[in-house]
């Protein structure tokens, strides 16, 4: 579990420095954090959203990137948890 914990905390670390560093722009941060907040999301699902999304921002060289609304995400979550 430890492993975990440390995986989790990186990603999340490693996203909040993109936003820090204007890699991660207002509106998309804000979308994020709806999707991290979602009701029903579990700790696991949002540690790999989180590492998903810097793989998404590693991967990319334009800092445009479109990021999953809350309802998205839950209803992409619906379709892995069946």
């Amino acid at each position: 579990m430890q492993a975990i914990s440390n995986i989790s905390s990186t990603s999340f670390t490693f996203l909040l420095a993109r936003y820090m560093r204007g890699q991660i722009a207002e509106s998309a941060w804000k979308k994020l954090m709806l999707a991290f907040d979602s009701e029903g999301v579990t700790s696991p699902e949002r540690m790999a959203y989180a590492r998903f999304m810097n793989e998404m921002l590693s991967e990319r060289a334009r800092q445009s990137l479109d990021i999953p609304v809350a309802d998205e995400m839950t209803g992409l979550l619906k379709d892995t948890r069946a």
